[in-house]
C-alpha cells in the first residue's frame, strides 16, 4: 500500500493509502470496458484487431517486414502471415526493393479510411462516456494516465535489465 496526505479544511491532515488491489482491480475493469468498445467498433466495421493495429503500425510510413515486426513486438512469422493477409484485402501495397531482398509495405487508401473510421468511432465512444465529465476532470486523467505509461514503461525496461 501507498500512503498520501490531505489537507482538510480546518488544517487538519490525514493520511490514506491507496489499497494496490484494489487499484489493479479498476484498472482490470477499465481495460475490460475498453478492449469491449473496440471490439464493438472492429465488430461494426468488419475488421479484426491485428487489422487495425498493423495499420496503425504502417501508418504513413514505407516499411520493411523487420520494421513493422520490430514495431510490433510480434515475431517475424505471424506479422508475415498477417501483412499477407492485408496485401490480398488489397489493404497494404508491397513493393520490390531495387536489390530485391526487401520488400516495402504502406497502405492504401482504403486502409487509411478504414483506420480513420475506426479512431473516430473510438474518439465519439470515449467523448460520449465521458460527457459528463469536466474539462479539468478530463485532463487530470490525462496526465494521470500519461505519468503511469511512463511508469509502467520504466518498470518494463528495468525488468528487462535483470
Amino acid at each position: 500500500m501507498y500512503s498520501f496526505t490531505s489537507k482538510l479544511i480546518g488544517g487538519t491532515v490525514m493520511t490514506h493509502r491507496v489499497d494496490m488491489k484494489e487499484l489493479l482491480s479498476k484498472l482490470n475493469t477499465f481495460d475490460n470496458q475498453f478492449s469491449k468498445i473496440k471490439k464493438e467498433i472492429l465488430d461494426k466495421q468488419n475488421i479484426n484487431f491485428s487489422t487495425v493495429n498493423l495499420i496503425s503500425i504502417i501508418g504513413d510510413d514505407h516499411l520493411t517486414l523487420k520494421e513493422i515486426t520490430e514495431l510490433s513486438d510480434l515475431d517475424k512469422s505471424t506479422i508475415s502471415r498477417q501483412i499477407n493477409g492485408l496485401v490480398k484485402a488489397n489493404l497494404v501495397t508491397r513493393e520490390i526493393g531495387e536489390d530485391k531482398r526487401f520488400s516495402f509495405f504502406e497502405l492504401s487508401d482504403e486502409a487509411k479510411k478504414i483506420y480513420h473510421e475506426y479512431n473516430n468511432d473510438l474518439v465519439s465512444y470515449f467523448e460520449d462516456a465521458l460527457k459528463g465529465w469536466s474539462e479539468e476532470e478530463k485532463q487530470m486523467l490525462l496526465v494521470l494516465v500519461g505519468r503511469a505509461n511512463h511508469s509502467m514503461a520504466s518498470a518494463i525496461l528495468k525488468n528487462n535489465e535483470l
